[in-house]
């Protein structure tokens, strides 16, 4: 682990700066240990004496969220969190005050060939591979130049990016894969899911939207993305799917030069995705990875010579898609609220710049977020003249940023919840909640500063999906995972009032053992128990 050092003539300054630097120096060596283990699958009722304040009564619902079990397989460590079995956990609030635990491993078929054979089978797509793998692809990828057929390499399905909630079933996320539904009152997994065989590309994104913009029909908005190093164009499957899974519609896009896909904006007439110069892939880079001579981190960094852009697609069709190209290259994985009034546009995205990459700094966060911090930030873009200009909408170092889930694409939407490092002395991220106002800007902040590590807030509206119209955006809570380094073998889930987030958590819900850290959570207003 790295230390942190600082020389400085002033004494009150350096016992200021000491004190916050052996906190952080502190966090620094056990903040790690919240991706290690494996926890006990689990289905129990919390008791009572493991919730510290009052369960808000309003609060009715389950909390769903992803991310990797283990980081470790069979002897076997693996190079980053992203290649580990997914595990969903699911806390579910009954609305009287009761609050239910279960988490269960995606039971991909990866993870079942490797449990059965008590051994290491599939290598990972962040680098996880062993020598004889190494050999064998190696092998595969000079024999593929041979005969000019793509290699067969066989890569983990983790299933651990995302998890949420439609019609009957769960669905585990994990973008280069195809999906897994599981039963949302055991979390038994189901099987692989093509959503009644509608996903043409056989793989589907981590991140969706709720479309509300008929209040009595949502739609499930889902995307999907695929790229070949030996053609020019991506292909993107943006589908939106009823409520009893039955395809509402669907359209692959054809995107010259997209190297990337993770999430989108919806907005009035338009899906909106970043063209990020984030992946370079060409012949020799794939050759490369398929045959395990480097990872695909190596070429996931910012690239400025590439193209950033929005690319602003036509829901229905009947246009050539527009492409506006922004004001400084940076990589965005996530959107904040995002909405479209008449021809002005406005967009927020945490934007990832400088030498931005996806090393596993210090063996806590997913990329080098100390060195690139991510700023949250607001584009206005006239969709007619293609003007843009952009604004910072928080100096606090930030990803994930969370807004209400039935409300995207709304007009005049304004509250985003960032998971942040509002104090960079305190050494780590991400120990801070932020709430940003955009109608009020820093008048509108509120923060709170947590004595440990947060994970991904999810917004819990009080009135479900009832909320898309008939509540104030912001009535609601706000719940994160929680890792005090302090006590490494625990984990808690926070509840926060979303009105009050500086007043801190009015709840936390403690667990016996520790989960490990997440991806990404959603809420549901269906009860599971």
């Amino acid at each position: 682990m790295p230390f942190l050092y600082v020389s400085l003539k002033s004494d009150h300054l350096s016992m200021i700066i000491r004190r916050h630097l052996s906190l952080a120096n502190h966090y620094l060596q056990n903040a790690y240990k919240g991706w290690e283990g494996v926890a006990p699958e689990s289905n129990f009722n919390v008791p009572k004496v493991n919730i510290v304040g009052n369960v808000p009564k309003g609060l009715r619902g389950t909390y769903i969220r992803n991310g990797p079990g283990l980081i470790e397989k069979h002897g076997h460590p693996l190079a980053h969190p992203i290649d580990g079995d997914g595990m969903v956990c699911a806390l579910t609030f009954s609305g009287d005050g009761t609050v239910h635990f279960k988490n269960r491993f995606v039971e991909t078929q990866e993870r079942i060939d490797e449990e059965t054979q008590k051994r290491f089978l599939y290598r990972g797509q962040m680098g996880s591979i062993t020598e004889d793998q190494k050999a064998s692809d190696s092998k595969a990828v000079k024999e593929a130049f041979v005969t000019g057929k793509f290699p067969k390499i066989k890569f983990r399905n983790p299933s651990n990016t995302n998890v949420w909630h439609w019609g009957d079933r769960f669905i585990s996320a994990y973008e280069t894969s195809i999906p897994y539904s599981l039963d949302p009152y055991t979390l038994e997994t189901i099987g692989k899911e093509d959503l009644n065989k509608t996903l043409k590309l056989k793989r589907l994104g981590a991140h969706f939207r709720i479309d509300t913009s008929s209040p009595s029909n949502p739609r499930l908005v889902t995307g999907a993305f695929v790229r070949s190093p030996l053609m020019p164009n991506a292909a993107l499957e943006i589908n939106e799917y009823n409520w009893d899974m039955t395809l509402a519609k669907g359209k692959i896009f054809e995107i010259e030069g997209l190297t990337y896909f993770h999430d989108l904006a919806i907005i009035d007439g338009y899906y909106v995705v970043h063209k990020s110069p984030f992946v370079t892939m060409n012949v020799q880079e794939a050759a490369a990875i398929l045959s395990g001579t480097t990872g695909p981190e190596y070429n996931m960094k910012l690239n400025k010579n590439l193209p950033s852009q929005f690319i602003f697609l036509p829901k229905d069709g009947s246009e050539k898609p527009i492409v506006i190209d922004t004001p400084f290259p940076f990589h965005m994985y996530h959107f904040g609220t995002s909405y479209r009034d008449g021809d002005h546009v406005v967009l927020t995205t945490t934007s990832l710049t400088g030498k931005f990459d996806m090393s596993w700094e210090w063996r806590y966060w997913l990329s080098n977020m100390c060195k690139a911090p991510g700023k949250f930030g607001r584009f206005d873009i006239n969709l007619k003249s293609g003007a843009i200009e952009y604004s910072e909408l928080d100096p606090a170092s930030n990803e994930f940023p969370c807004s209400h889930p039935f409300r995207h694409g709304h007009i005049g939407t304004k509250y985003n919840y960032l998971m942040a490092c509002d104090e960079p002395e305190r050494g780590l991220p991400f120990m801070d909640v932020v709430k940003v106002n955009m109608e009020k800007g820093a008048s509108g902040r509120q923060v709170w500063r947590a004595d440990g590590l947060i994970s991904e807030c999810v917004f819990a509206p009080r009135d479900g999906y009832k909320s898309a119209t008939e509540s104030e955006e912001d009535d609601g809570w706000l719940i994160t995972q929680f890792f005090d380094p302090n006590v490494p073998d625990k984990t808690q889930f926070l509840v926060l009032d979303a009105q009050n987030v500086e007043a801190g958590p009015v709840c936390r819900i403690k667990l016996d053992f520790k989960i490990n850290y997440p991806f990404h959570g959603t809420f549901t207003p269906y009860v599971f128990m």
